[in-house]
């Protein structure tokens, strides 16, 4: 059963979720375009389990009740003013100069942000440790950057569970905010799956001049969320070139090691991990990690009082 939402912060999501999507599709409009010749960019994602409230919806309705009330009709244009910022905190470096941003507000997600020091420009990376990160691509050309961006959060079947996509922007000075970003209610009485819901934030940069309009790069950033059974037991079992079995340790979920030195003779790892599904039935999955190299690992998944199943890495050692 899903749960309703209060009706200011329904009110706001609708509304919110026209105004970043540009009214279709799933464009992002670019905030407070034209007032600077270099736009704000998008740069990522931060997901919080609360809405974060930021959006004036009694300004907007007491300012735009004749049009809303004659056509329905406000533009895009005329309503981002109501839509507010929340701003990051900058994490300075040795050198003083912002080596991270962090928001003042719980939450988990994945952004680039561009950063200067004294050997240049260069584009970073913060991805908090509740995300599985699929894919941090970025492509530099003479005619901008293509950030592509693709990260999922899983959570254990039990309560509804709320997620707001909060669309994470950079000014040209560097600054880093959120805006309010999209709702779902994701229904955990389900089994597990790769993925049941995913939205795509997206964003083209492009300048004009002479009357020509020339594309300068882009955003895209995709955010997945899924349902995954929690583990009560996770098995390494260590093979060698022949698939024979060398050794078999069992471990509970938040028991295990951040790093494992394998068998010399090792030249795979099996990793089986136990779970329970929602009839009472065994569950075994199964992922080989093969050949065992020097930055080999495996990642599994230890579930949270929170309701999520954050992954955490254990390092596969040579003696």
């Amino acid at each position: 059963m899903r749960k309703a939402l209060p009706i200011k912060r329904f009110l706001a999501l609708i509304l919110c979720a026209w105004l970043l999507l540009g009214g279709a599709g799933c464009q992002l409009a670019r905030p407070e375009e034209g007032a600077s010749p270099e736009p704000d960019r998008l740069i990522g994602a931060y997901v919080t389990r609360e809405y974060v409230d930021l959006f004036d919806i009694e300004g907007y309705l007491a300012d735009n009740i004749g049009s809303l009330a004659s056509d329905g009709v406000v533009s895009p244009e005329d309503s981002r003013k109501y839509a507010g910022r929340l701003w990051a905190e900058p994490v300075p470096g040795e050198d003083g100069q912002p080596e991270d941003w962090v928001f003042p507000v719980e939450g988990m997600g994945i952004y680039c942000p561009y950063t200067k020091d004294a050997s240049g420009a260069y584009i970073g990376s913060h991805i908090d440790p509740e995300v599985v990160s699929a894919g941090t691509h970025i492509t530099s050309t003479d005619a901008g950057d293509q950030i592509e961006l693709d990260f999922s959060l899983y959570c254990i079947p039990g309560e509804d569970l709320e997620f707001y996509c909060n669309p994470v922007y950079q000014t040209p000075e560097g600054d880093v905010y959120l805006t309010s970003g999209n709702g779902m209610l994701l229904d955990n009485h389900l089994e597990e799956q790769d993925s049941i819901f995913s939205v795509t934030l997206s964003e083209e940069r492009s300048q004009t001049a002479d009357g020509q309009t020339t594309q300068t790069g882009g955003s895209s950033v995709t955010f997945h969320a899924g349902i995954k059974l929690p583990p009560e037991r996770i098995e390494l079992i260590q093979l060698d070139g022949d698939s024979r079995e060398l050794r078999r340790d069992g471990y509970a979920p938040a028991a295990m090691p951040a790093s494992v030195t394998v068998d010399p003779a090792c030249e795979s790892v099996l990793v089986q991990t136990h779970k329970r599904a929602l009839d009472g039935t065994d569950v075994v999955t199964r992922e080989l990690v093969s050949p065992i190299e020097e930055n080999s690992r495996v990642t599994t998944f230890i579930p949270r009082e929170d309701g999520l199943c954050v992954p955490q890495d254990t390092q596969l050692l040579r003696p």
